[in-house]
């Protein structure tokens, strides 16, 4: 979904350069998103000064992103694809093993083992090592030794791929690149198609194709600029985000696919709107359409809802289609975060209850709302800041 606030708050934001500008309204959750100019963010707020303005909020689900490593990181072949697509860039297989290749219903061929060497745009300097963020000279997250094997292919429905071992995992919905280093995150995204050098800077970046506008035009930069990996329409079952029928997002859905290259994740539909999602994958199957991995926001709501047991549900539900799972939108927000030690216990048990399920490649923390926040107003880092930091950096 989109950051909103229930109330008075009013709620700006913008879309990338390559996507036409629209207004945004509250959501169902969420923080503000002001207008940037330039580039643009549709979901937070932006910080400056390495600081989080506090926009407490109602409701509000995010972004996804998808499996492009950072500057540096090689890039993992072999999802299963919906539809017997071919699927470029998955994270199934493990570390040192050949590609298996294998093949797809509808004779499609699945990509399997192909790696992409760099997997992004290498920012000036060296690769770390050992998986170890390097911010000198730019230089991005590199899998320590990362050949990692493609892993199979799949047939129409998937075949629980597994994520790969160093592939990016933890990550934040939005942040100054500083905090992401300090954080140890390995990716983030902005809900827009490009990076800003004061908000989800390179290495970390994932694009977004937030919209239905210019579809083709913006996936062609985005392969232009190098990403291999993009995130589909943002909270299309909502009226105040991108807001697209199943039929008109299925249509526009071989111009976001239509890069062979280029890893897509679907539409990423707040917790309410999984019937939405429901038909689209159910059409997406019977046309034989291309899904690399599922993209899903949840928050806990109602109090005594944001709880690990309730969070386990919502993944349970998007992994139903055997395809990788990123959790690109997630917090407590409502009723359900009276204090900060709520929030913290929640994304404790929350990390926890993420390694039982192998399909979870990524996740990506919104920070943007009360207690949910990793840094305060002054720039300090607050106890979840300190949890998020200790928590592990990849796939165990």
């Amino acid at each position: 979904m989109r950051p909103g606030r229930l109330g008075t708050l009013v709620l700006t934001c913008g879309f990338a350069s390559q996507l036409a500008t629209s207004a945004c309204g509250t959501d169902s959750g969420g923080a503000l998103s002001p207008s940037d100019g330039g580039l643009t963010n549709v979901h937070p707020p932006v910080t400056t000064g390495g600081t989080a303005s506090e926009l407490a909020g109602n409701g509000g689900s995010g972004p996804a992103q998808a499996g492009t490593g950072a500057s540096g990181t090689l890039e993992t072949g072999g999802s299963s694809s919906v539809g017997g697509a071919t699927a470029n860039g998955g994270t199934s297989g493990t570390l040192g093993a050949s590609p298996t290749g294998g093949t797809t219903a509808g004779g499609g061929r699945a990509a399997g083992g192909s790696v992409s060497t760099g997997g992004r745009r290498a920012m000036g300097g060296a690769t770390s090592s050992a998986g170890a963020t390097s911010m000198s000279g730019g230089a991005g997250m590199n899998a320590a030794g990362a050949n990692a094997a493609g892993g199979s292919g799949g047939s129409a429905g998937g075949t629980n791929p597994l994520p790969v071992t160093n592939s990016p995992y933890k990550g934040v919905a939005n942040s100054p690149a500083a905090q992401l280093s300090a954080l140890g995150s390995t990716w983030c995204y902005n809900w827009g198609t490009a990076p800003k050098s004061t908000d989800c800077n390179d290495p970390y970046f994932v694009p977004m194709i937030w919209g239905s506008d210019n579809v083709a035009s913006a996936l062609q930069g985005i392969a232009k600029a190098g990403y291999k990996t993009v995130l589909g329409f943002n909270e299309p079952n909502k009226s105040d985000q991108s807001s697209i029928a199943v039929a008109d997002a299925i249509a526009l859905w071989p111009q976001l696919t239509s890069n062979a290259d280029i890893r897509v994740g679907s539409p990423a539909v707040s917790d309410d709107g999984r019937s939405w999602l429901e038909d689209f994958m159910k059409q997406v199957k019977s046309k034989g359409l291309r899904v690399d991995f599922i993209a899903m926001h949840w928050y806990g709501w109602n109090a005594g809802s944001c709880t690990a047991s309730q969070f386990e549900g919502a993944v349970n539900w998007a992994s139903q289609w055997g395809l990788p799972v990123w959790v690109t939108e997630w917090g407590c927000m409502g009723s359900s975060n009276p204090d900060e030690q709520t929030v913290l216990d929640f994304y404790k048990s929350a990390i926890t209850m993420l390694t039982k399920h192998p399909l979870v490649e990524r996740y990506a923390w919104y920070p943007w709302n009360t207690y949910n926040k990793l840094y305060d107003d002054s720039g300090k880092i607050t106890a979840l800041g300190q949890a998020f930091a200790a928590a592990p950096q990849y796939r165990q």
